[in-house]
């Protein structure tokens, strides 16, 4: 059975020579047209970005840029937010003399994109903001930053500046009567007939919510601003992706309908309403406002009365006792945890550990794995699924990162199992909360069971607030392959959360209420997201550089991978094209990969590094195209020389 981690798929990568991967990356750029009047006086360039040139005068004013090269010069270009595989349209436009405006609340990520990867690559550890990667690498020179309400005057059109926050946090629109047409240049704000190009953009913070937390929670502040946009009455909408919209009032009306929709399926089931309405409260007025009411799932049964003698709380650890007062740990991240374990320990009631259990790889339930290690020198369980990430997290690009690896783990196969005193200790791939999830079924040999589930459910619901976790929502993957495992567990196995005292258990009718809402939510997905799968606008890593971060010498040679997810329900021929920064030499730099359906697929190649490479932190990219899609400088990994 697949369950999102393809624990029984073979990795699959099927090469092309460089040669015929050429040959495909030139005939995939002739597949767009070349740029097509809409307007006596606008032409749109359709591609990977949607090139939009406005003439007056024997001058070219350009809107996102020219994805084709299609033009020589531009005497203007005007940007609407600062992602990379957005800007870099625009960039050999501005670098030949066009002036650059840009947004005033993104003028950091525009003009100190090189030092803000200097933050991040310490930043990236312990991460609770959670916003995208795909930052410039490097800085553009601007003309003028503009805000809402301000006009940008050329020649005899006046392009009013709107703040349109909501696909990041400061981008604005454009909006120019034009021919006797009004047009608004939108960027990622809306997508063909009411689609969002993707989801785990607009996680977010909110008052008070950090961004870990915040499930796509600027989702308000895009809802304002598609109001805003549809106050102007524009004729034609053109984004920065996608089809030129003819009814902006319908997509907009449509798109509005779909947030709404999905935000209902969220909150319904959300773990974070067990101990968190006030959160609730607030998500729920940011962005459904007062007239959409949700319909909460009922709380689990919490079991006070039955609680096992055997089961110890810790902060946001659990330890499971013998009668001879040796221990079995499940996490350790906190200092408060470790702090209890060596009072107990000091007193005698813990005389010893025989093991420790991690359930999934976040800073809170690792950072003091290693202490407990050489406090008690026992050995640490998990799958194999948590292997790496746990050994080499900084070669990952994933929220709450510890920056503490761990080594000599002992890896537990699918459901095997161990006794240890008069317990029995079954090991299960979990992948709830996160991707990198594990479970563990422990059962008294007095029949008491106890199931932990890690930080994948409390008595609410699903924690799935994070799209950074990568919650796979393929059948039989993610939380829809948690929920049947749950489903055959016997009746009297009461479930854990590490950060909750109390046991729980759901009822079958629970069980499959929260199924019936993902399987729902997965269709209003279908209708939000442009996508042939869902999984590519929930799952920002699809595609991704191994190792994400490290730190590098001139003169070596260093072995990469390119890993591709494919979650199609087909085969799908991906076209990847590195970028690498200069100084940086690689063996291939075009990569032909066939994968297979919901699969992942690697592929190795090697970066030598010159004696020409700057000092400090360089930037290697890939752009990807596969279907309709042409996705620029895509993914990213860093090198520290």
């Amino acid at each position: 059975m697949e369950r999102g981690f393809c624990r029984n798929s073979t990795v699959v990568m099927r090469y092309t020579p460089p040669s015929f991967s050429v040959f495909l990356f030139f005939v995939f750029s002739f597949q767009h047209a070349l740029s097509q009047k809409i307007s006596q006086s606008v032409s749109v360039r359709p591609g990977a970005i949607n090139g939009i040139f406005i003439e007056r005068n024997g001058k070219t004013l350009a809107v996102y840029g020219d994805p084709g090269k299609e033009i020589k010069k531009a005497d203007m270009v005007l940007f609407t937010h600062f992602r990379r595989d957005v800007v870099w349209a625009g960039r050999t436009l501005v670098e030949k003399g066009g002036l650059a405006v840009v947004p005033a609340k993104e003028r950091p990520y525009f003009v100190e994109g090189d030092s803000i990867w200097s933050t991040f690559t310490k930043a990236r550890f312990h991460d609770y903001a959670n916003q995208t990667t795909k930052i410039a690498i490097s800085p553009l020179q601007v003309h003028r930053f503009v805000k809402g309400g301000e006009v940008v005057e050329w020649q005899d059109i006046d392009f009013r500046v709107l703040s349109t926050p909501g696909y990041t946090r400061g981008s604005v629109s454009y909006l120019a009567d034009i021919d006797e047409k009004r047009f608004a240049f939108t960027g990622d704000l809306i997508f063909g007939d009411g689609k969002l190009f993707d989801l785990y953009s607009l996680q977010d913070s909110l008052r008070g919510i950090d961004g870990y937390h915040g499930y796509a929670a600027r989702l308000g502040q895009l809802l304002a601003s598609l109001h805003l946009i549809a106050e102007q009455k524009p004729d034609v909408l053109i984004p920065c992706r996608g089809p030129i919209i003819k009814d902006p009032d319908a997509a907009i009306q449509n798109l509005i309908t779909r947030i709404r929709s999905l935000y209902q399926s969220y909150l319904s089931i959300t773990a974070q309403r067990w101990n968190h309405t006030d959160r609730m409260i607030t998500l729920t007025s940011h962005i459904l406002g007062s007239q959409n009411a949700v319909d909460w799932m009922p709380f689990a049964s919490v079991i006070k009365d039955k609680t096992p003698a055997w089961y110890q709380h810790i902060n946001n650890s659990n330890l499971i006792m013998a009668n001879d007062s040796a221990a079995f740990l499940i996490d350790c991240g906190s200092k408060q945890s470790f702090q209890e374990l060596l009072k107990l320990k000091r007193s005698g009631r813990l005389k010893r550990l025989d093991g420790l259990f991690i359930t999934h790889y976040h800073d809170d339930h690792t950072d003091l794995v290693n202490d407990i290690v050489k406090e008690f020198g026992c050995p640490v369980y998990v799958t194999k699924e948590l292997k790496d990430i746990l050994e080499n997290p900084g070669a990952y690009r994933m929220p709450c990162l510890t920056n503490r690896p761990i080594a000599n783990l002992t890896i537990m196969q699918e459901a095997q199992k161990i006794s240890w005193k008069d317990f029995k200790l079954t090991f299960f791939y979990f992948p709830g909360q996160t991707l990198y999830h594990d479970g563990l079924l422990c059962e008294k040999s007095n029949g008491e069971a106890i199931f932990f589930t890690g930080d994948s459910f409390t008595p609410a619901g699903i924690d799935d607030y994070c799209f950074q976790n990568r919650n796979f929502l393929h059948p039989e993957t993610g939380y829809l392959y948690c929920l049947d495992f749950l489903k055959k567990l016997p009746q009297d196995v009461l479930l854990s959360n590490q950060h909750l005292k109390p046991l729980f258990t759901f009822s079958r009718q629970q069980l499959d209420h929260m199924t019936m809402v993902l399987q729902k939510r997965n269709l209003i997905l279908k209708e939000l997201l442009p996508w042939d799968n869902i999984n590519y606008g929930t799952d920002e890593h699809w595609m991704s550089l191994y190792p994400h971060g490290q730190k590098a010498e001139v003169g070596k040679t260093f072995e990469y991978a390119l890993k591709v997810f494919n979650h199609s329900d087909v085969v799908k021929t991906f076209l990847i094209e590195l970028n690498p920064p200069n100084g940086f030499h690689i063996d291939r730099k075009e990569i032909m990969m066939v994968v297979d359906p919901r699969s992942e697929a690697i592929q190795k190649f090697n970066v030598k590094i010159s004696k020409k490479a700057p000092t400090g932190i360089s930037i290697l990219t890939a752009s990807v195209k596969f279907d309709e899609w042409d996705l620029r400088e895509w993914c990213e990994a860093f090198i520290e020389l």
